[in-house]
């Protein structure tokens, strides 16, 4: 299911999927910030809380447009665990949602490609860098021996 273009970005993911904002059963930690993100207005939503819901699976054709909104910036941002979390559990999205949503699935694979060349960009400059630790160490052994 598509978000509508004009989408409302006041409304939360429990207005929008209809969802009643009860009460957890089960009030762990996750599940408290998993409810609290889903009663804070799309506009609102944190860097965090998009990776929580992402992760959880929740809303997604509401959070992804903002996760690949933020992944542009910056691929490898870190938001919640370690550098690249957001892209990893953009990464572990369900098939399904990627063949319902082909367009976010390009938009999202376009950053993957930049991220690859960069990655192979860094690894063509390698050698020039690594050629300083030989020469280094070339350097100490003739110091040693002098």
């Amino acid at each position: 299911m598509k978000p509508r273009r004009n989408l409302d970005e006041d409304r939360t993911l429990n207005v929008l999927l209809g969802w009643k904002a009860d009460p957890p059963p089960y009030p762990t930690s996750l599940v408290e910030q998993a409810n609290i993100a889903l009663a804070t207005p799309l506009r609102d939503l944190s860097r965090e809380q998009v990776r929580l819901l992402i992760s959880q699976g929740f809303g997604l054709e509401y959070v992804v447009p903002k996760a690949i909104s933020i992944l542009i910036e910056n691929p490898l941002i870190g938001v919640t665990f370690y550098d690249g979390d957001l892209l990893m559990s953009c990464l572990k999205i369900p098939q399904q949602f990627w063949m319902e949503n082909q367009h976010l699935w390009m938009e999202f694979d376009a950053i993957l490609r930049s991220l690859d060349q960069t990655v192979s960009d860094i690894g063509k400059h390698r050698p020039q860098f690594e050629s300083a630790w030989e020469a280094w160490n070339s350097q100490d052994a003739r110091s040693k021996k002098a």
